[in-house]
């Protein structure tokens, strides 16, 4: 009987097994609980991770539709004022507001207030005193998105506030003209919030319940399936571990996504239903009213003309109808585009059709029915917006589970105090996870307001210098790229002196610390500050987990560290862009600033409970090396290395920051796309580099030639700018960034490929030369806002990106002639090709 190893320690045999086969590597007791518990924890940690973001983006339609149920009333109070004002009496001078106010306050039992002003916010009609005046809409709280147009909704400390505009007709009753369907003044209902918060509450509950449940039964089948696991080898067990708690909690994530979807929409539709319910009340209510002098039926006039009034305030339905006794369609009204009503039977049966009698108080049959039909396509588009935030929640959910896993794997076998020397590649390769998982958590922290900065920015714009407005505009990034160019040279030297820690721990201190002032600045200047701080904090960081990657990697490990590295920046940087975005969304931008604070200063705790006990070594062949400036003039002097650099790099830098960071969110704004839909849009940059790059460099490595992909590249980025050209909007943009990150995926191994190969790199040194490179790609992105931002100042934000594509494309060109492959160096050391 064979003793069990420990799942860290190699397995070593020097003669072939009496059995012939080797024995299985299994966990001891003690390993195996550990395993467990780190498997539960990450599960757990993601189950909440996905029930807070999956019920935050749900929470934001239950509110809007609750908001619209609530303004049903109003809209039918909007109608009437509308009417009165038609017969050319002036908004301040109307008979019988003060009853028509208390009726409709009746309807309501959580109504605090109904107030009618002009344009001017001079208030003419309310339900309770106003002090002071009306303010400016805007001012009274945070505003609400809802999806409909009619509606603005500000949230302040105890109620929710819904505007809605009133429009007066083209002459006024004195006979003076005024503009058609001109805006005279708006009417306000305030609700206390404690119902709507109250129904939140609930929500909240039942999501967090679902959540629990199925992380109970996800926890049950990962604890059978990792209790005593085994494999005929380490490398194999750890691929069995990560299977398995991959594909469980996953599944947990599944479920949950598609049983909360499942069940919101049932909640949408009853929600709708009841909102379309209390339209026809208020309908039949009208009608019966007539019907009870003693009018028929068939002889309501006017009646398809209230049923169109009423189909264009409410979007949900589409149609209107009122039949008779016998059926009979008596008036109708159809939203553009829809033929005829389906038969009666197969509207019960869909649930899409809401029925109400019509009847009067002297008779017990009733003379008719009203009946609505709710638009199917409005619930379908309510439906792929869920689909669509479930998809964006699993996906984030996704990428942090993989990196937790993989420190998982990575921790759970790792020693304690890892040996100076004579350490097995995995031993070294678990060391160099921290890095990864490092990278990740605080990029995720970082990334979390890229995707509203210039927004940010455009909200406390002030003069700066005479200069051009769209260049102050990019001014927070390109300080930012700046800032990170300077600290990550200062802190390569520092890591060379201090070792990579105090670095580390300086850039998570300014880093949070540039958070914090991005929340509180007032104004553009401190601002654009602000942003500065944060690259100084940045740039600190990112090359110190840089010195930790080449301090302990060797010659065998450091290609797989390094992609590991990258991977855990990409993954940070996907999942926090877009989260931040959909946070932002709902909460506004200086809070999630807040939050990217916070989580930065938790990588402190990352470092204190991992990182801390490994050593600082001297960094082998680390890029950090300082260039003395007639060293970088004799590299640049080369003609291939001149080309590579201001015809490729630079220009790469400054469409990939200019477009992603700068352009993208400013123009999506101005298309009116939601703040979370801007985030999601960013991912796709990440996505596509993370999956296409991989297998696009396999293709690079095959061929010598490494020249015509680069050009390639350069070609297809720019092309992707310059479709905005011939169309644009949103999925103009997202064309755009596509091909970006293809060109990326397909040019920069080759950039790479093609600068270590050079006789001016071997002369110079490839750590120099490297560290040279990745200063021309930070001053390109530093220059990408500058660059549009002035463009932008004669033209518009796609003419600019245009601009940009063919000016890349030109130099792509350029470089093809310019170049030189011949002037390779082949005598390439193993080494320098791993740096």
């Amino acid at each position: 009987m064979h003793r069990p190893r420990h799942l860290g320690t190699a397995p070593a045999f020097t003669e072939k097994c009496p059995w012939g086969v080797l024995p299985e590597v299994t966990t001891s007791m003690r390993q195996t609980w550990k395993i467990i518990l780190i498997s539960l924890l990450i599960l757990l940690v993601s189950q909440v991770f996905m029930a807070v973001l999956a019920s935050n983006a749900f929470e934001k339609i239950h509110v809007a539709s609750e908001l619209s149920r609530y303004a049903v009333a109003q809209k039918d109070f909007k109608r009437k004022v509308e009417a009165a004002l038609r017969f050319g009496k002036p908004l301040d001078n109307l008979l019988g507001m003060d009853m028509l106010i208390a009726e409709y306050a009746r309807k309501y039992d959580d109504i605090q207030n109904i107030t009618v002003h002009s344009a001017d916010l001079e208030v003419f009609y309310s339900l309770h005193p106003v002090e002071g005046g009306g303010a400016p809409f805007e001012e009274r709280g945070k505003r609400v998105e809802v999806p409909d147009l009619l509606m603005e909704v500000v949230e302040s400390d105890e109620a929710y506030l819904i505007s809605m505009p009133l429009f007066g007709p083209g002459e006024t009753w004195m006979g003076t003209t005024a503009p058609a369907s001109a805006w005279v003044g708006s009417v306000v209902f305030s609700f206390d919030k404690q119902h709507i918060r109250t129904g939140v509450r609930v929500f909240w509950e039942k999501r967090l319940a679902l959540g629990a449940v199925i992380a109970g039964f996800a926890s049950l089948l990962l604890f059978v399936l990792l209790f005593r696991i085994s494999g005929p080898e380490v490398a194999l067990l750890r691929k069995r571990i990560f299977v398995r708690v991959l594909g469980v909690t996953i599944l947990a994530q599944i479920v949950f996504a598609g049983t909360n979807a499942f069940l919101f929409h049932q909640d949408h539709v009853l929600v709708l239903r009841d909102r379309v319910h209390a339209q026809l009340d208020l309908l039949r209510s009208e009608v019966e009213r007539v019907l009870a002098r003693g009018v028929d039926l068939e002889r309501v006039s006017r009646m398809d003309e209230f049923l169109a009034e009423l189909l264009d305030v409410n979007p949900e339905i589409v149609s209107l109808s009122m039949h008779d006794e016998i059926g009979e369609v008596r008036a109708q009204a159809l939203k553009h585009g829809t033929d005829m009503i389906p038969n009666d039977r197969q509207l019960l049966d869909s649930g899409f059709a809401v029925t109400l009698p019509l009847r009067v108080p002297d008779q017990s049959a009733p003379l008719g029915v009203l009946r609505a039909e709710l638009d199917g396509k409005v619930l379908g588009a309510m439906i792929r917006k869920l689909l669509l935030d479930a998809l964006t929640v699993a996906l984030i959910a996704s990428l942090f589970i993989v990196e937790q896993i993989y420190f998982l794997v990575s921790f759970i076998g790792r020693r304690r105090s890892p040996p100076l020397s004579g350490a097995s590649d995995q031993e070294t390769l678990d060391i160099l996870m921290l890095a990864r998982f490092g990278a990740f958590a605080f990029l995720f922290a970082f990334a979390l307001p890229v995707s509203f900065v210039p927004l940010q920015m455009r909200e406390l714009y002030t003069p700066l210098l005479d200069l051009p407005r769209n260049v102050v505009l990019g001014l927070p990034v390109s300080l930012e790229m700046l800032c990170a160019l300077l600290s990550s040279l200062a802190a390569g030297t520092l890591a060379d002196r201090r070792g990579w820690r105090t670095p580390f721990l300086a850039g998570i201190m300014v880093t949070a610390g540039g958070l914090f002032f991005c929340a509180q600045a007032t104004t553009g200047g401190q601002f654009i500050l602000a942003r500065g701080v944060c690259g100084l904090g940045y740039g600190l960081s990112w090359m110190a987990l840089q010195t930790f990657l080449f301090a302990h990697s060797t010659a065998t490990t450091r290609a797989r560290g390094s992609s590991h590295f990258v991977a855990g920046i990409f993954s940070g940087h996907i999942c926090g862009t877009a989260l931040g975005a959909m946070l932002a969304e709902r909460m506004g931008y200086a809070p999630v600033f807040l939050l990217g604070m916070v989580l930065a200063l938790g990588s402190l705790l990352f470092f204190f409970l991992f990182m801390r006990s490994t050593m600082d070594r001297p960094a082998r062949d680390t890029p950090t090396t300082i260039v003395r400036p007639r060293a970088v003039a004799s590299y640049l002097a080369d003609r291939n290395t001149f080309a590579l650099i201001f015809c490729c790099v630079i220009p790469f830098s400054i469409c990939q920051v200019g477009l992603l960071f700068f352009a993208t969110p400013l123009y999506l704004d101005q298309l009116g796309v939601g703040q979370a839909d801007i985030g999601r849009v960013l991912m796709i940059y990440g996505l596509s580099v993370v999956y296409l790059a991989p297998q696009l460099s396999k293709i690079v490595d095959r061929q010598e030639r490494k020249k015509p992909f680069i050009v390639a590249g350069g070609l297809v980025g720019g092309l992707g700018l310059s479709l905005l050209f011939v169309y644009q909007g949103f999925w103009a943009v997202i064309g755009a960034i596509f091909l970006l990150g293809v060109a990326s995926s397909i040019g920069s191994s080759a950039q790479t490929a093609f600068a270590l190969k050079l006789r001016a790199t071997q002369e110079l040194g490839t750590g120099k030369a490297m560290a040279i490179q990745r200063a021309a790609d930070k001053l390109g992105q530093m220059l990408g806002p500058l660059a549009l931002g002035a463009l932008m100042s004669g033209v518009s934000i796609s003419q600019g990106l245009v601009y940009l594509g063919l000016g890349y494309m030109a130099l792509s060109l350029l470089f093809l002639v310019a170049a030189r492959e011949s002037g390779y160096s082949h005598g390439m050391s193993a080494a320098g090709s791993a740096s």
